[in-house]
């Protein structure tokens, strides 16, 4: 009699603790929304349970939101707070059926780590990741204003080609800036929810000193330069230029007398054969002289009626 008290005792203590047994059991599943749409999270496989007799806990404390006719947890417009871990029981029980771990899908976070490194006219935007927000990235966004105010307020922000950077991408130079000025860059990620929120960084180009190396080297030793030098070597190229210039004029000139005086030279050995031999241009198909000729025939003629003019 006494060990079945015993064992009545042990069994009912088993039966006590069967519940606790089960809520570690219980396996904990996983649920994904997007931000902003609403979810309906039911209380595990069993019948519907009628919702006063269904209780939900979120992080540990019961949840605001509402609880249908079926048990099930109803989530409206979620955002990041409403994610984490959510557990329904009966009324009055400690012993949990089901437990949901809620993730809720967002826009990238902020990227990390960004750096510029500017030079002169260049600047080079660095970046890292640190999460997509649950949808993959699908492109970088990368934009850049001057610091200085221009009428009391900062210019609109200005595109840093490509657009649409590449996912895979973690940098993006920046061309035509000014040397030795201020600039705000920022750049940001985007999956299909949107763009996610953007870093600033401040940077500051660097002074560019090579027109002043130049004007100092052109103008080095220009205290102690002689200007005599300088005209009596002009003088010098000018002069030769214009030899040059009287010579080139003088031979073209001979050149062109020596012309005039070979044509004037054959048109006064043509003229006689032509008079002594009417038909001399005829012979002679070989000089192209017919042109020529025929002036000079006309213009050795009379006024009048005769004969051509001896010569």
């Amino acid at each position: 009699m006494f060990f079945e008290r015993i064992l009545l005792s042990v069994f009912c203590l088993g039966i006590e603790a069967f519940p606790w047994a089960l809520a570690e059991e219980v396996e904990i599943r996983d649920v994904g929304a997007d931000k902003g749409t609403n979810v309906t999270i039911p209380c595990g496989d069993l019948p519907p349970l009628p919702s006063p007799n269904v209780q939900w806990v979120h992080r540990g404390n019961k949840t605001h939101h509402e609880v249908l006719i079926d048990g099930s947890l109803l989530l409206t417009n979620i955002s990041v707070d409403d994610a984490g871990l959510y557990e329904c029981s009966k009324e009055n029980e400690t012993a949990y059926i089901d437990r949901v771990n809620l993730t809720v899908r967002t826009e990238p976070p902020p990227l990390v780590n960004v750096t510029v490194h500017a030079s002169t006219i260049l600047a080079l935007i660095l970046w890292n990741v640190a999460g997509d927000g649950g949808h993959p990235i699908i492109d970088f966004t990368a934009q850049y204003r001057s610091a200085a105010p221009v009428n009391g307020s900062l210019e609109p922000w200005r595109p840093i080609s490509p657009n649409h950077i590449s996912p895979n991408s973690r940098q993006i130079d920046v061309y035509h800036l000014d040397t030795n000025a201020s600039y705000w860059f920022r750049v940001w990620a985007t999956n299909v929810l949107g763009p996610g929120p953007p870093v600033e960084v401040l940077a500051t180009t660097l002074y560019s000193d090579q027109e002043a190396e130049l004007y100092k080297h052109f103008f080095e030793g220009a205290e102690s330069f002689d200007t005599r030098t300088w005209v009596a070597a002009v003088c010098v190229v000018m002069g030769t230029l214009v030899v040059l210039a009287a010579g080139t004029c003088a031979v073209l000139c001979r050149e062109w007398r020596r012309n005039d005086y070979m044509e004037e030279q054959d048109v006064m050995e043509l003229v006689p054969n032509i008079i002594l031999n009417p038909g001399f241009m005829e012979m002679d198909p070989i000089r192209p002289r017919e042109p020529v000729a025929s002036s000079i025939i006309r213009s050795t003629e009379c006024p009048g009626p005769g004969k051509p003019r001896r010569v």
